[in-house]
């Protein structure tokens, strides 16, 4: 009797949170301000940043359905609100110079140490995998641009 009762607490939790909704709504975006404007990546390697970090550390977050769905839906939203946080290709042109410099050589940097992108990320978004390749590229050009 009693592990039913949790059994149904459980369900009329998971339930109700399910009304509990994060905030996905589109943020205006000032196109001078963003990486593109300010640092004009080549095509090929801005495709793969866009792919591979902006759902993350942008304003153009795209949601899969999963991502309506609570707790995921939770869980998501504090990994791209802490991913803006730390650095968001939307505003890095708002940024003087020297931070921007470290953003691009930080950013050299977790891709080196194979941080970013995250595994788990690359697990449900398979667009986002980088080759060795890749990474090399991506490594010299963010520390040329540092």
């Amino acid at each position: 009797m009693k592990k039913k009762k949790i059994f149904f607490g459980l369900i009329i939790f998971l339930v109700v949170i399910q009304f509990i909704q994060t905030d996905k709504s589109a943020i205006e975006i000032t196109e001078e301000h963003t990486f593109t404007a300010t640092h004009q990546p080549p095509t090929d390697l801005l495709a793969q940043i866009k792919s591979s970090c902006y759902d993350c550390h942008s304003y153009e977050t795209k949601y899969p359905w999963y991502t309506y769905v609570a707790p995921v839906s939770f869980w998501i939203a504090g990994h791209v609100r802490n991913g803006r946080k730390k650095l968001n290709f939307s505003t890095l042109g708002t940024l003087d110079a020297k931070d921007q410099g470290h953003l691009m050589h930080e950013c050299a940097s977790v891709i080196e140490e194979g941080r970013m992108p995250p595994k788990g990320y690359v697990r449900m978004h398979s667009n986002a995998h980088l080759t060795e390749a890749d990474k090399k590229a991506l490594i010299e050009w963010f520390n040329k641009n540092s």
